[in-house]
């Protein structure tokens, strides 16, 4: 059966010689893994509409190999104006994070939603408030999949107060009074802060 939805690509890849593999989340059905067949074809008319970062219609259907993409058209590309390389890579880190934290299948209106609100509140923000925007954005996300680290207090003894370093491998802060053999970083409260202590985080959990 052939089903048309609106959706968010989030991956493409070559797939064989001529075919693309596509990841995209979608309004209704949820994470899809798709080919498009002749995609990396010079002439094809599919490939320009199949970047990542895109809100696209995308028409599919579920054959013995899996789902195939029988046609998509751009409904807006976040990335369509001239678009500067910081703002790219953070919505290229929401993509990521959104493809290796679901499972093929897994639909949640919520989810799509968040993702489409991510990506254009990155689009829109000025320049000086980027990294606060996504580290805002960035958190809600790690929320919503429950990967969230500890912020608020000491992940070692739950004390509030004298905050200093970040571990991403206990999962938050900790107080000046915990001694630990990992590796951590210098805790900084400020807002335009917080995206690198996600960054680091997500990272440590190979998420993105």
């Amino acid at each position: 059966m052939t089903v048309t939805d609106s959706a968010i690509i989030l991956s493409r890849a070559v797939w064989r010689e001529s075919d693309k593999r596509v990841v995209f989340y979608s309004l209704q059905h949820g994470k899809v893994d798709a080919v498009a067949v002749g995609a990396s074809k010079i002439r094809s008319k599919l490939s320009g509409h199949l970047e990542p970062l895109r809100v696209v219609e995308v028409m599919f259907a579920e054959g013995k190999n899996g789902y195939k993409i029988a046609q998509c058209v751009t409904q807006h590309n976040f990335v369509e104006r001239p678009i500067d390389v910081e703002r790219v890579q953070m919505m290229g880190t929401v993509a990521r994070l959104v493809e290796h934290s679901v499972e093929l299948g897994h639909k949640d209106v919520k989810l799509y939603e968040l993702l489409f609100g991510t990506l254009a509140a990155l689009e829109a923000s000025v320049q000086e408030d980027l990294e606060i925007v996504f580290g805002a954005k960035l958190l809600s996300l790690a929320t919503y999949f429950g990967y969230a680290p500890e912020l608020n207090v000491c992940v070692l003894c739950g004390s509030a107060e004298h905050l200093t370093r970040f571990s991403p491998e206990h999962g938050g802060v900790i107080c000046i009074n915990e001694r630990v053999q990992e590796k951590t970083m210098a805790y900084d409260v400020a807002p335009e802060k917080l995206q690198s202590f996600l960054m680091t985080f997500l990272r440590w959990r190979a998420l993105i």
